[in-house]
């Protein structure tokens, strides 16, 4: 019998979480910069001028804001349904948060490129690495739930199925928008906002939203 489990680490795991999300979180301001006040007069036409002329800056941040964000309420969902972890979980666990650091590289990536020829690869590379945080997701949800492994009781309760698919179709979303950044990448990004809503609504369990 596997006598791996170790019933009290969910809530440090969590909280460990918690503060890597919070840290991606706060990075991802760093790329919302005032625009330099060059010599002489500089008026507030001037300086509108200038706030508009950074608006891919703002396009990357409200995307990604919004995808760390969504991506946080689905773990800690997740997280509300699970009672116990293992070894085997709390690798995954770490995996996702290697994938959710890297959050603000890509944004700096689309914020720089977001105007430019290099778009395409910048918006692959931006949606692929949502790909891989909801793989890592479905990693751990897969881990977790065979044969009700390490949820709550009563498990029935859990969407397990419902959850699963909805990760399987987010992976397959984003390698679509991945690849349609290389034809046209504002769609990748329609794509990437609609991502956002979708993940809202996947739930965890039959009788509330947790």
């Amino acid at each position: 019998m596997n006598n791996t489990f170790q019933e009290n680490e969910t809530v440090r795991m969590e909280a460990f979480s918690d503060g890597v999300f919070a840290i991606d979180i706060t990075l991802l301001t760093f790329e919302l910069k005032a625009p330099r006040h060059p010599e002489g007069d500089y008026g507030n036409m001037q300086l509108l001028h200038a706030l508009f002329k950074q608006w891919p800056a703002y396009i990357a941040f409200g995307l990604s804001f919004a995808t760390i964000f969504i991506i946080w309420v689905n773990h800690h969902r997740m997280y509300n349904v699970i009672r116990r972890s293992d070894s085997r979980f709390m690798y995954y666990n770490g995996l996702h948060l290697l994938l959710v650091s890297t959050i603000p590289f890509t944004t700096s990536l689309m914020s720089n490129y977001i105007a430019t020829e290099a778009m395409t690869l910048a918006g692959f590379v931006y949606m692929f690495l949502f790909a891989g945080i909801c793989a890592s997701l479905y990693l751990m949800w897969a881990h977790a739930t065979k044969d009700y492994y390490l949820l709550k009781r009563p498990a029935a309760d859990v969407k397990v199925q419902t959850v699963r698919m909805g990760l399987v179709i987010s992976i397959i979303t984003y390698v679509v928008a991945a690849l349609s950044s290389l034809l046209s990448p504002y769609l990748s990004l329609l794509i990437g906002f609609g991502m956002v809503v979708y993940l809202s609504r996947l739930k965890y369990h039959r009788e509330r939203v947790v």
